[in-house]
């Protein structure tokens, strides 16, 4: 996530994307200490006149509208200015102004370097083989403990090269149907756009809801697949990104070749994924919704009609490495450490057990801080 992520940090709805084997109170509580290492807020583009506008206009249609939870700091409004929060914001327990871990003695970080192996024997990994990129050098880290985070497909590709492949490894692969569409504002909504210096992007959330079980984010500009002309005002128009979860499924999977490698020598993963026919059905209301909520605010920029997007394109993929309670049907334990290993913990979308429709940044880091605490318990 330190190369592109929208910074989006909302919570999963406690129903519509549960995630099992964590209590609420204690899920909630995770989420609080995510929301601080992130510096999480809904209020940094408040300001926002695009933003009220359109919200008014759908709240009066029935939409349940609110800030979008991002992982940001508001500078200043005039000129509009803002400090994403990225991974020095998380080594600096959330404070850009405090010391950061990386500043201390104890914390290494190996750039331009890749684990292609985990040495393990006994029940426990004892070696991390790890690559200079620029020298091709090879050296085995070790430790007492090993975590790996990396994304929800190069984590159990690892897993899978170093001989460690649990039966559910890659399977029960959830990713996100999302659908897109960008909208000129009705005249009525255009006249009233104030005229000032600072033009405020809107950042807007509709979250998912028992009878409609998919996440929504009203935005201006952020995936640029529809570009507007310069001198069009960028106010009157709206991006409206919709996203559906997808059924929980065993047979959804990315697995791995045991012949083919990819440019860095590590399994070539194949993606196997068909949506069921309650997917298919979800993501059609979904569809009719979002173009509902887009008439009722204007009317659709050619080329910018209501359409989905590429199966993949949300990066939003969970459950290749999942938690559950069963060895039999997950990787890791309700705490992150994978099965049969008593020093290997995971971290990242791919722990995540449940299909959900919203980002998945939130939940990750609330599941991984649950790791650490484990880990640091002992």
């Amino acid at each position: 996530m330190g190369i592109f992520w929208a910074c989006a940090t909302p919570r999963a709805h406690p129903v519509v994307e549960h995630i099992p084997f964590v209590g609420e109170g204690e899920l909630s509580r995770l989420y609080g200490v995510a929301e601080e290492l992130l510096h999480t807020t809904s209020g940094a583009y408040e300001m926002s006149v695009q933003g009220r506008v359109v919200a008014e206009k759908l709240k009066e249609s029935g939409y349940e509208v609110r800030g979008l939870p991002l992982a940001v700091e508001r500078l200043s409004v005039d000129p509009p200015r803002v400090h994403w929060s990225g991974p020095e914001i998380i080594l600096k327990g959330g404070d850009r102004h405090a010391p950061s871990v990386a500043d201390d003695p104890r914390f290494t970080l190996l750039a331009e370097h890749l684990c292609t192996s985990l040495v393990h024997s006994g029940g426990r990994v004892v070696g991390a083989v790890v690559r200079d990129l620029t020298t091709g050098a090879e050296r085995t880290l070790a430790a007492d403990t090993y975590v790996v985070a990396g994304g929800s497909v190069l984590t159990p590709q690892l897993l899978w090269a170093s001989g460690i492949r649990p039966d559910a490894l890659g399977r029960y692969l959830c990713e996100q149907t999302m659908a897109t569409c960008q909208v000129a504002l009705c005249d009525d909504l255009a006249r009233q756009l104030d005229e000032g210096p600072a033009v405020v992007e809107p950042n807007l959330w509709i979250p998912a809801a028992e009878e409609r079980p998919w996440h929504a984010q009203l935005h201006r500009g952020i995936f640029g697949y529809a570009a507007v002309p310069d001198d069009v005002d960028q106010r009157t128009v709206i991006d409206l990104v919709w996203f559906s979860t997808c059924d929980v499924r065993r047979d959804n999977a990315v697995t791995f070749s045991e012949r083919v490698t990819d440019p860095y020598g590590l399994p070539q993963p194949t993606f196997h994924f068909r949506p069921s026919t309650a997917d298919r059905a979800r993501a059609d209301d979904m569809v009719t919704d979002m173009a509902k909520a887009a008439t009722v605010l204007g009317k659709f920029l050619p080329g910018a009609e209501p359409a989905f997007l590429e199966a993949g394109f949300a990066l939003h993929i969970t459950g290749t490495t999942r938690m559950g309670a069963d060895a039999r049907e997950s990787v890791v334990d309700p705490y992150a450490k994978v099965w049969g290993l008593d020093n290997l913990y995971l971290g990242g979308g791919g722990v995540i057990p449940a299909g959900i429709a919203c980002n998945t940044t939130l939940t990750s880091m609330a599941l991984a801080v649950r790791a650490a605490e484990a880990i640091a318990a002992g």
